[in-house]
């Protein structure tokens, strides 16, 4: 998985987000991956927050982990500084995500932790 494609492939995958891409793009005339991303930040607050559907949640953590373990630098670092430092703003957010978290999503969200001086 490379940065150029990143943001094509999550909304391939996760086709709820396809909207948004389109409205960045239109804003933007191309796509800014730690600001699309960034944007996409408070639908997955949201998402974990209120826990409610549990299977859209588990496919956002696939895609993560995906991110996590097939990503080139760019794209774990995209991961570590635009969407888990986020998550991890609060420490019950980050509870309930830690649920969902594979290994090396998990191992990324304690590296950025540590990094801040969080938990």
């Amino acid at each position: 998985m490379n940065f150029n494609d990143l943001a094509k492939h999550f909304t391939e995958n996760l086709k709820e987000y396809k909207p948004l891409l389109q409205e960045h793009m239109d804003l933007n005339d191309e796509v800014l991956n730690h600001v699309f991303f960034g944007e996409c930040n408070d639908y997955f607050v949201e998402l974990i927050g209120i826990e409610q559907d549990i299977a859209k949640i588990k496919e956002l953590f696939n895609f993560l982990e995906l991110m996590a373990t097939e990503g080139d630098d760019d794209v774990k670092e995209l991961l570590s500084v635009t969407i888990l430092a986020r998550l991890g703003d609060s420490k019950k957010l980050l509870q309930t995500a830690y649920k969902y978290m594979g290994t090396e999503t998990r191992k990324a969200s304690d590296e950025i932790e540590k990094f801040w001086g969080r938990y």
